[in-house]
This record gives C-alpha cells, structure tokens and sequence, in this order.
C-alpha cells in the first residue's frame, strides 16, 4: 500500500509543480509557490545518491526555493543529507480512515466558480498572493482532480484517485469558520465517495500542525510516516 500512496502524493503534486525525475528521485518545484514543503521537495527517493543531492540543491537555488526533502526510513539517506547540511524539520504522516461514513452534501468546482475555491484555499493557508497561480492550477487540472468545498463555503479539499487510493490534499477552513464542523464534512464527503468506488481514502499531516489527534477521532489511523529535512 506504501507504493501506491506514495505514486498518489507524486501524480497529485506533479500537477501543482513542474517535474524533473533524477538519478532515483523526482523534484518538484513551483516558483509561485515559493518555500512550500508540499509543492517544493524532493521526493519518491530510492537510493541515497549524493550527487542527485547535489543536483537537486542547485536546482533549490535556481528557483529561490529552501531545499527540503522527503526520507521514507532510509538511515543512509538521512546521514547523507546530514552530512550536507540538512536537519530534520518535520514529520509528515500518512493516515487512511478506516471509519464508513454517511453521505453528505458538498459542491464540486467547474470552471465557473474556480475563484470560489481558490478564495477559500487562500485564506485558510494564509497566502492571498498565491491567488493568481493557484487558480491556473485549477484551471490546468480540473480534469484530472476534483476541487469541492463544503455547503457552507467555508472549506476546501482536492481529491485525487490512482492506484485504488483516494488522496485528500490541501484541506483547510478559512479561520473565522473553524471548528464548526465544515472539514469533518468534506472528509465524510470523501470517505463516502471512496467507499462508494472501493478506494483507499488517505490524507497527510505534518506533526506541527498537532492536527494528529482530530483525525485519530474521525476514524483515521497511522499506515507510515516520512521525515522531512530541510536546511
């Protein structure tokens, strides 16, 4: 399962970022999305090539971006990136619900009321000048990804199918709406449509977000974590 949910977090930030596939990882990197651990990385690592290292940092350089880079439980790979500089920022957690949920209602974005995610998404993370590049994303992947937000217009979600798992990505609530129950909405929207489709649903969460707790209530469990390092 660690495969596909890794292949899922790759297909769905391939298309938020460009791509470039080294020696034996893949980087991400979106200027407009500037210093962002999700959009910026280097990631899918499957050796400890120090000269993949060294290519990927100048890259970082090149787009004015903070190197940062994902370790899936690799002690080689985590000493060589020590050695270059890097310490440990976070940890991210992937977790699947294993919790059935009822069906609820929420609102999938088409074309004509992009605005109305790329607003929500803005202010929940905080970053109003993403506006412009966030809404060409959308417009770009609106094929691929399904975009919803709640009844309420106060959250936002991105759900992204392949390999029989259901990815969650860029959930968030706009701050003056939090803890009204609009987030556990979206995820019972999504765990309904997974069940529905035989899916797989997942979502990531960093450590310092503390956020561990209130997905261990809606039915989510651990399946692994990956540290990210960062200079």
């Amino acid at each position: 399962m660690i495969q596909q949910i890794e292949s899922n977090d790759i297909g769905f930030t391939g298309m938020w970022s460009t791509v470039t596939k080294l020696d034996c990882g893949i980087l991400f990197l979106n200027q407009k999305l500037n210093d962002d651990i999700f959009f910026d990385k280097l990631a899918g690592i499957t050796c400890h090539s120090e000269d993949m290292v060294d290519k990927a940092m100048e890259s970082f350089q090149k787009n004015n971006s903070v190197p940062c880079v994902y370790s899936l439980n690799s002690t080689a790979l985590d000493n060589l990136l020590e050695k270059k500089g890097f310490r440990r920022h976070d940890v991210q957690h992937v977790l699947k619900r294993t919790r059935s949920a009822a069906k609820t209602n929420a609102v999938k974005i088409t074309h004509d009321n992009i605005d109305l995610w790329t607003g929500i998404f803005c202010q929940a993370y905080d970053c109003p000048s993403w506006a412009n590049p966030v809404r060409t994303i959308l417009e770009n992947t609106l094929n691929s990804v399904d975009y919803i937000i709640d009844e309420s217009g106060s959250s936002c979600m991105a759900l992204y199918e392949k390999n029989s798992i259901l990815g969650l990505y860029c959930l968030g609530t706009v701050p003056s709406k939090r803890h009204h129950g609009a987030a556990a909405s979206l995820i019972d929207f999504a765990s309904h449509h997974a069940n529905s489709k035989n899916l797989t649903l997942i979502l990531e969460t960093y450590e310092k977000d503390n956020l561990l707790e209130f997905y261990s209530k809606l039915g989510f469990e651990k399946v692994y974590h990956k540290t990210v390092y960062a200079i």
